[in-house]
């Protein structure tokens, strides 16, 4: 959920994740040819639970229609964050919230219905192009439980760019939202701790080219959208200050 001020700890998190193996990667040529039947239970039971398999994707709903987030959406996007607020996010965090709208030092989906915003996440690299970082996955509580957060997942995963990496997904949660990441495979990581000295889990995935275009595939299927922005995505430093845009291809 959080990035900015706790670089220091997303360092360690990524070079926690980034010794972690990614289970039956010889099986992931599997991926792009399989559909059905016993080559996919093969393929699922040998990868686990991860963002594209059948137990976590069959329920969710579709279709609809993400954008990137505009200047002129901030007021309903601290609106979004405060009604999600209470007994979830430490203190503090809201002005953090602000702050990488303004700056845009995440990229943010956004998605509306009769001009409300319900739905919003961001997704950034750090440091490298192929460590991903999901920071401030918001769904308004009256349409929670209804696949909207399955969908924001997706379409930000669906947002890397399929260069042949086999990408470090990092997120530093809180404890309320921690078992909707570990249904998608997130592996549990050290807890990251907060300005007011309290720990909150953090976790990892890895995710593969072939995974991202498999997503993408999946989300079309659903008649769900998203900009085809992956050149788009910020990369940030270690610095909250200093970050440039990553230009792929």
């Amino acid at each position: 959920m959080l990035l900015g001020r706790f670089a220091g700890q997303v360092i360690s998190l990524t070079s926690a994740a980034l010794h972690r193996k990614l289970p039956g990667l010889p099986f992931q040529s599997m991926l792009g040819t399989m559909k059905s039947g016993w080559l996919s239970r093969i393929y699922h039971g040998l990868r686990g639970r991860h963002p594209l398999h059948p137990e976590v994707t069959n329920h969710f709903l579709g279709p609809m229609k993400f954008r990137r987030f505009q200047s002129a959406d901030l007021q309903q996007c601290i609106d979004l964050y405060t009604a999600n607020e209470p007994g979830r996010f430490p203190e503090g965090v809201r002005d953090q919230y602000r702050r990488s709208l303004i700056e845009q030092s995440s990229y943010f989906l956004v998605l509306e219905t009769e001009g409300k915003i319900i739905a919003s996440g961001g997704l950034s690299y750090f440091i490298r192009q192929n460590i991903a970082v999901l920071c401030f996955g918001l769904i308004h509580p009256d349409h929670q439980g209804k696949g909207l957060g399955t969908a924001l997942l997706l379409s930000r995963l669906a947002l890397l760019a399929p260069q042949g990496y086999t990408y470090a997904v990092i997120i530093a949660a809180v404890e309320k939202s921690f078992g909707f990441y570990r249904r998608f495979g997130f592996r549990q990581l050290p807890p990251w701790v907060d300005g007011h000295g309290q720990q909150h889990p953090s976790g990892h995935l890895s995710f593969t080219s072939r995974e991202i275009i498999g997503c993408r595939k999946l989300l079309a299927e659903r008649g769900i959208s998203f900009p085809q922005d992956e050149k788009e995505i910020p990369l940030r430093t270690k610095s909250d200050s200093e970050r440039s845009i990553v230009r792929l291809g």
